[in-house]
C-alpha cells in the first residue's frame, strides 16, 4: 500500500514511562495493566476510563487499531539501535512489466530497454528530536530509494532509473473527528527528490508538503498538499544550476490523496494523483499485499499514469508488478 507519509508518530519513550507511572498511581485496584498501556498508547493523552465504566466504553479503550499496532511497535523497537525504522512501504518487485516503456530520455540506448524489469524500493528514518510541541511532537530524518533495474536485458542490465528521496519533517499526533474519521496525526515537512544524474538525464525537485492522516477502524486514509519551491531557468540546455524539469507541476499537480483498508492479514490501497487542469493529467497506483510467512508478504502493484519515477514524470506508464514487500505500511 501506498501513501505519502509515514504514520510513525509514536511518543517519546520518556512521555509514555511517565504516563504509566501516573496512571499506575492513580488506577484503583481494579484497573488492570493492559488498561493502564492502552491508555498511555493513545495521542491525545485523555484520562483513562474510571473503573466503573461498562463493558462497552472499556472495549473501545482497549481496541487497537491498525495505526496504534504501529505506533506500539516502533515505539518498542524506537530505543534499540540495532533496529532501522521503516518509513515507507520497502519491498522488491522481480517482475514488474511496463508496455510502455519510456525510451525517449535514451536516445539511441532507449532502443535497447526492455519492458521487464526489477523494481525495489529502500526506506528508512530515525527520530531527530523527540518531544517538541508540549512533548508530543517528534522530527525525523529519512531517505527511500526507489529503483528500476533493467536485469533481464540482454545487452546489459543498467540501473534505467534510481529516486533519492531525503526529507525531514516533524509529526503530531491529535485527536480531532473529521466528517466521521479520526484525524490522527499532521505532519509538516521538507523534502528533495532527484535522481542523481547529470545532463538532459537530470531530474530534481525540492516541496514543502503537509500530510493529514485520518482513520476509522482499519480504514485509513491521508491527503497530502505540497508547495514546490522554484528554482532558477536554466541560462543555457545544459545549465547543472538551473531547472531540470520546470514543468514537473504540469503532470504531478500539487498534491496526492491514499486509501488503504486492513482486511484480516491482507492490505488493500491506492493512490491518486492530479494536476486539476484542464488536460487532466495525473496517476492512480492500487496495492495488494498478503502473508506469505511471518517475515514475508506478497505483494502486488499496479501503476498507471505520469510521474511513477522522476524519467517518466511526463511520460504515462502503465505498470504491474509482483513480488515480496519486508514492511507494510500497517
Amino acid at each position: 500500500m501506498v501513501l505519502s507519509l509515514s504514520p510513525a508518530l509514536a511518543f517519546s519513550s520518556t512521555v509514555y514511562e511517565q504516563c504509566l507511572l501516573k496512571q499506575a498511581m492513580e488506577a484503583d485496584g481494579q484497573t488492570t495493566m493492559a488498561e493502564i498501556r492502552a491508555m498511555c498508547s493513545k495521542p491525545s493523552g485523555e484520562d483513562i476510563v474510571p473503573a466503573v465504566a461498562d463493558d462497552s466504553d472499556m472495549a473501545r479503550e482497549t481496541e487497537e487499531s491498525a495505526f496504534d499496532e504501529r505506533l506500539k511497535n516502533e515505539r518498542q523497537a524506537s530505543d534499540n539501535r540495532f533496529v532501522i525504522t521503516p518509513h515507507r512501504p520497502n519491498y522488491v518487485l522481480p517482475v514488474s512489466w511496463n508496455n510502455n516503456v519510456n525510451k525517449k530520455p535514451y536516445k539511441a540506448v532507449g532502443q535497447e530497454l526492455t519492458s521487464t524489469e526489477i523494481k525495489f524500493q529502500l526506506s528508512l528514518k530515525a527520530p531527530v528530536w523527540e518531544g517538541i510541541w508540549n512533548g508530543y511532537g517528534t522530527v525525523y530524518a529519512a531517505y527511500t530509494n526507489t529503483s528500476w533495474w533493467q536485469a533481464y536485458n540482454p545487452h546489459s542490465a543498467p540501473f534505467r532509473e534510481t529516486n533519492h528521496e531525503p526529507e525531514i519533517f516533524a509529526a503530531f499526533p491529535v485527536d480531532y473527528s473529521v466528517l466521521g474519521l479520526d484525524l490522527r496525526a499532521v505532519v509538516a515537512g521538507l523534502s528533495h527528490q532527484s535522481n542523481g544524474r547529470s545532463g538532459n538525464l537530470s531530474r530534481s525537485w525540492n516541496r514543502i508538503y503537509l500530510t493529514f492522516l485520518l482513520e476509522k477502524g482499519n480504514f485509513y486514509m491521508s491527503f497530502k498538499p505540497w508547495y514546490r519551491i522554484p528554482e532558477p531557468e536554466k541560462e543555457y540546455p545544459y545549465d547543472p544550476d538551473g531547472d531540470d524539469n520546470p514543468d514537473i507541476e504540469q503532470y504531478m499537480g500539487n498534491g496526492e490523496l491514499h486509501f488503504g483498508y486492513k482486511l484480516d492479514e491482507h492490505q488493500l490501497g491506492m493512490m491518486l494523483r492530479n494536476n486539476l487542469r484542464s488536460d487532466n493529467k495525473g496517476a492512480v497506483q492500487l496495492d495488494w499485499s498478503f502473508p506469505i510467512n511471518e517475515r514475508f508478504r506478497g505483494y502486488v502493484q499496479y501503476f498507471n499514469g505520469y510521474g511513477e519515477s522522476l524519467i517518466d514524470y511526463n511520460a504515462s506508464v502503465n505498470r504491474i508488478s509482483v513480488g515480496v514487500m519486508l514492511t507494510d505500511w500497517l
